[in-house]
């Protein structure tokens, strides 16, 4: 990364749009200028469903007065995004339209997934003394935002909709019931905490990081002066302060909510270390554009955080743990070999990891219709990393179109195109092989080889015991493995066992 590189972003907000200005000199990002209007868009939408044109006009002139700051820093480039409310406008596309008419900007409307996963992982670029198991936690307006990090590995990501605007507009609402309120304030959240067992594993961290985008209130609550943006609060303290002073005499019903969430975190977790940092959608994207390996660390983790929700999803699902690993890691084999010959990007293959790992999941809900009941679940899945449109492929991958017999390419903002129906096809092609292979859920064939020869895709497996029922169902697969990539799946056996158990 090229040191003083300078780059901007704007987040177009539910309530503000703001335009930050950074700079990275060679060890950190240092914000050069920040720029902020309010703006009615949520408040709108939420009310209309839409944003009106006189709304839309004055969103035009800010931005137009937020490129002309950027180009006085010679900025041509300006990075726009923006989230909830703008995708869930009815007149998005219009919107869009405007803005890249009239500002030459190409705003990215990002889904609830995208914008975690950039926060969170904008959060763990700080710099915090590191513990075994640490809980990040972004308090957004609508949602808030859980990852748990045991040695730098992801072990959990979660998120759950309710927000920091949300417990005010909840404690605002009770105010009839002031005598209570701070019991039910506790109580309202921790059900969101703990009405799913996965939830759970929250409580195993030693320390919690802390993000939102404005901790003014906070620090001044706990009498303490950061240092870049980031504060370590004492535990302790924190939680006889809050227990002496009584929350009903705080002043800002978002300080209120920030400190009923901390305090319903610290006290299952028992958390010896707390860590606070303000952080915002526009600052999490400059840390990718800016920060040398951010967007490869983003990628991984981004996988990494998939791949840990989906085996959450597979547990709750009561899926059968070790016979989706074994599917998986002889799908992903024959995935390898199969990627430069048809075209495939290495990348795609977390989809069908994903695929993998919640292929029997519709047993959960309906055993009688397994393809249907997995597709319905994995579509509206909120799985770490993926949007909708990745969700939906997913889906489709563990139940085709053509076996569900009905088309089932609707995305939140647009439909899957061919390529993205073939793909999924392809995709069910390796998946049902696989599954075949195991389709007693014993494990009993080791992948040891796979390779193309003669137009035939050989997989060459060693076995342990009767491998009859595999056999059988492997030729069946292959049948639309071979119709949909034009090669023949062949299956090479050894060490074969007899019926009765002997070689």
């Amino acid at each position: 990364m090229q040191k003083n590189k300078i780059a901007t972003a704007i987040d177009i907000g539910s309530s503000i749009v703001r335009m930050h200005i950074s700079q990275w000199d060679g060890h950190n990002i240092i914000t050069l200028d920040k720029l902020e209007k309010p703006t009615q868009i949520g408040k709108e939408v939420f009310s209309t469903g839409h944003i009106s044109v006189d709304t839309v006009r004055e969103l035009s002139t800010v931005l137009s007065g937020f490129c002309d700051k950027a180009r006085e820093y010679g900025i041509t480039s300006v990075h726009t995004i923006s989230s909830t409310a703008m995708r869930e406008a009815s007149n998005q596309a219009y919107i869009l339209d405007h803005l890249m008419t009239r500002n030459k900007l190409e705003v990215r409307v990002l889904e609830d997934t995208e914008v975690s996963s950039l926060l969170l992982d904008a959060m763990k670029n700080k710099d915090y003394a590191p513990t075994e198991k640490t809980l990040f936690v972004y308090g957004g307006t609508g949602t808030t935002d859980f990852e748990l990090i045991k040695n730098t590995e992801i072990a959990f990501a979660h998120s759950i909709q309710t927000g920091l605007l949300k417990i005010a507009e909840m404690l605002r609402d009770a105010s009839e019931f002031s005598k209570h309120v701070e019991q039910m304030a506790e109580e309202y959240l921790d059900t969101f905490l703990t009405r799913e067992n996965r939830l759970q594993d929250l409580w195993k961290a030693n320390s919690i990081v802390f993000g939102a985008p404005d901790l003014a209130p906070l620090y001044e609550f706990c009498g303490i002066k950061p240092e870049d943006n980031a504060a370590n609060i004492p535990v302790k303290a924190f939680m006889e302060k809050t227990g002496q002073q009584g929350l009903l005499t705080l002043q800002g019903e978002l300080l209120y909510s920030m400190i009923t969430l901390l305090s319903v975190l610290l006290r299952p977790t028992r958390a010896k270390k707390l860590f606070c940092t303000e952080i915002n959608l526009a600052d999490a994207m400059l840390d990718l554009i800016l920060r040398p390996g951010a967007k490869k660390s983003h990628g991984e983790s981004l996988r990494a955080g998939a791949i840990s929700a989906a085996f959450d999803l597979a547990a709750r699902y009561h899926c059968d743990i070790k016979h989706c690993e074994h599917v998986t890691r002889m799908a992903l084999r024959i995935f390898e070999k199969l990627r430069k010959p048809f075209g495939f990007i290495k990348k795609q293959d977390l989809l069908l990891h994903i695929a993998c790992i919640l292929h029997e999941s519709g047993h959960y809900a309906n055993s009688d219709n397994v393809a249907e009941s997995s597709f319905n679940l994995i579509k509206d899945a909120q799985i770490y990393g993926l949007c909708s449109r990745d969700a939906l492929i997913t889906a489709n991958i563990i139940a085709p179109q053509s076996l569900l017999g009905v088309t089932r390419n609707v995305v939140r903002g647009g439909v899957l195109d061919g390529d993205d129906v073939l793909f999924a096809a392809k995709m069910h092609a390796i998946l049902y092989l696989t599954d075949a292979l195991d389709y007693s859920r014993k494990q009993k064939a080791k992948l040891s080889d796979v390779f193309i020869e003669d137009d035939c895709l050989v997989i060459s497996v060693q076995i342990r015991e009767d491998f009859t029922l595999e056999q059988w169902l492997f030729k069946e697969s292959a049948v639309l493995f071979k119709e949909i990539f034009g090669i023949e799946p062949k299956l090479r056996i050894n060490n074969v066992y007899h019926m009765e158990g002997k070689r």
